[in-house]
């Protein structure tokens, strides 16, 4: 059993135990009484409203698509799809 206070995330019970590591590298936990295996503390998924922003930035002055998702590692769908979602909201 791990010593410190440990809680799982479905039952809320302290009764787990370390159980490998998830593909991104993440402790993973099993927990004995209701059988869960899960990450205890998952990371945050996506990007930040500041890192959307910073790559809207960039592509507004003339960068290409193509050259802005090989600049900061983004699919061409998903700032597609960025482009989209912010010429439907004029506002921003």
């Amino acid at each position: 059993m791990i010593k410190e206070t440990y809680e799982c995330r479905e039952c809320g019970s302290s009764n787990i135990v370390k159980n490998g590591h998830s593909a991104s590298g993440s402790q993973q936990y099993h927990c004995k009484d209701c059988g869960a295996h899960k990450v205890l503390d998952p990371e945050p998924r996506g990007y930040s409203e500041e890192e959307k922003e910073k790559i809207l930035r960039a592509y507004r002055e003339r960068g290409s698509k193509r050259a802005i998702s090989r600049i900061f590692g983004i699919s061409r769908n998903t700032l597609t799809r960025w482009l989209k979602k912010r010429d439907e909201n004029p506002i921003q």
